[in-house]
């Protein structure tokens, strides 16, 4: 059996296209490039779930919004295979 390792995934900002709708110029997060190293996709996915969770505390995100952005963010380590800080937390 082959191992693929995933060395680049999707911006989360840009959703891959490279622009963002409401600026001009490229996506600040991936430098118009569409993808970022796993690294920069992992930090994006640990400040979405945080996010997440703040957002809804605070009255800013409704619970669809904050459970999109967890998803987002579970997405995102699922794909880099690797376990997510906060179910490794919670799994001690």
């Amino acid at each position: 059996m082959t191992k693929v390792r995933i060395t680049r995934i999707v911006c989360l900002g840009c959703r891959g296209t490279g622009k963002l709708g409401w600026i001009t110029g490229p996506c600040p997060r991936c430098e118009g490039q569409g993808k970022v190293p796993v690294a920069k996709a992992l930090a994006m996915a640990d400040e979405r779930h945080a996010l997440a969770g703040a957002g809804l505390v605070s009255g800013d995100y409704g619970l669809s919004t904050s459970k999109r952005l967890r998803r987002e963010a579970a997405a995102i380590y699922a794909i880099a295979g690797v376990t997510p800080r906060w179910q490794a937390e919670a799994a001690r």
